[in-house]
């Protein structure tokens, strides 16, 4: 029964203190935790009856170990019925941080913190509040912390450069380790920049965040779109594929734009009088958020018939509330329902969707419950083409309904 703080006990717990960093921050703030009070357990008179051997063996190992590392251990003197007199250590006290950091072995290390920070500060000083609150991410990233600073004062007196990481010049620093430290640089930089030398909207580092929040290019998404009628076409070119800041920028007198799941239904969509299929995206159809050419125009998305298929449309409809359906409604279902599959529980969207109208909410609901899944190349070629003659038909006498 562990009743009384052995030195092993008591290394694990000036280890812990250790870790909460406080020693790092005192320094930074230019006060100090020591003299550091560490309290110990009472005994209950009962148990130091009943275990005195024990206790007294723990409390002589402590004052052994405390002659040897220098610490030193504050005494009560209380009086027991059956045992007498006794002298019970009651706390432990490193009276300077050199006994501590001796003590768990943190001398060299805190030294080099102090070394860094010294540095980091000189060049710096607005890092301080952050290293107050991360310590250890200084010692974490020790080894290469001077190359960090170097890719900040970089970026400092060159905010957004516009040009791809490979074309940077930093003294000690070479592409791949700014790759391969995105996270930390990350943080340092959004500390050591002006809000006006970044992107703070964007955040995280998918999707290129790193490279579009500091103003870096980076090899874009690519948007495959095919103009539907020829009259459109550009230079006779109808089958286009962009980067995506072309594409935000693209113009084209295209008064309706079909946004279609599947690649090959893309490739194979029918002609259509001053109209666009883009294609091919899935879940990343958010990348067309913004994009010059959909701002206007009357716009369609074609998805798969199942649960996912109306995510990808409330997602896309968030950015453009005009954004309506087509073949993906229970008339659709209904006729096509021998082609049906099923998708797993598992595999199947079940979160509520918000940017569904009443009749897509009621078919989403009940393909959460069926697991039924139409795709989109099991619908009939003539059904597509029966559905958009219809369309256009509606669009000519001015009766297409608004979402």
């Amino acid at each position: 029964m562990n009743l009384f703080i052995t030195p092993a006990n008591l290394k694990q717990r000036c280890q812990k203190i250790w870790r909460k960093g406080d020693i790092h921050r005192a320094w930074l703030q230019q006060s100090s935790c020591f003299p550091l009070e560490i309290p110990l357990k009472n005994i209950a008179a009962k148990d130091l009856l009943n275990y005195f051997s024990e206790v007294q063996d723990a409390i002589f190992s402590l004052r052994q170990d405390s002659q040897k590392h220098g610490y030193s251990i504050t005494d009560k003197t209380i009086t027991h019925r059956q045992l007498g007199e006794q002298k019970i250590p009651t706390s432990i006290i490193f009276e300077t941080d050199t006994v501590f950091l001796n003590y768990v072995s943190k001398s060299a290390e805190l030294k080099q913190f102090k070394t860094l920070t010294e540095h980091t500060l000189q060049e710096h000083k607005i890092l301080q509040d952050w290293i107050i609150r991360y310590p250890f991410k200084v010692m974490q990233y020790a080894t290469i912390w001077l190359q960090l600073l170097n890719v900040c004062c970089y970026f400092k007196a060159h905010p957004r450069p516009d040009c791809y990481i490979r074309q940077l010049d930093i003294k000690g620093v070479d592409s791949k380790f700014i790759e391969q430290h995105k996270s930390i640089l990350s943080e340092l930089l959004t500390q050591v920049l002006a809000e006006s030398s970044y992107h703070a909207d964007i955040a995280g580092l998918k999707y290129n965040g790193f490279e579009r929040r500091y103003g870096l290019r980076y090899d874009q998404p690519l948007i495959r779109l095919r103009i539907l009628d020829t009259k459109l076409s550009i230079n006779g070119l109808t089958d286009l594929t962009l980067t995506l800041s072309e594409f935000k920028k693209f113009d084209i007198a295209a008064k309706t734009v079909f946004i279609a799941e599947n690649k090959v239904n893309g490739l194979a969509f029918p002609d259509y009088s001053e109209a666009i299929v883009i294609f091919g995206l899935g879940y990343a159809v958010n990348l067309l958020a913004d994009a010059h050419c959909l701002q206007a125009s009357t716009l369609y998305y074609w998805g798969d018939l199942d649960t996912h298929g109306f995510a990808i449309l409330s997602r896309l409809r968030h950015y453009y509330p005009q954004l309506k359906s087509i073949l993906m409604d229970q008339q659709t279902l209904k006729q096509f329902s021998a082609l049906c599959v099923y998708e797993t529980i598992e595999k199947s969207e079940q979160q509520p969707l918000s940017h569904l109208t009443e009749e897509e909410n009621a078919l989403y609901q009940q393909l959460q419950k069926s697991l039924y899944r139409l795709e989109q190349e099991r619908i009939s070629f003539a059904y597509l083409k029966n559905t958009l003659g219809a369309l256009n038909e509606d669009c000519r006498v001015g009766s297409a309904h608004p979402y």
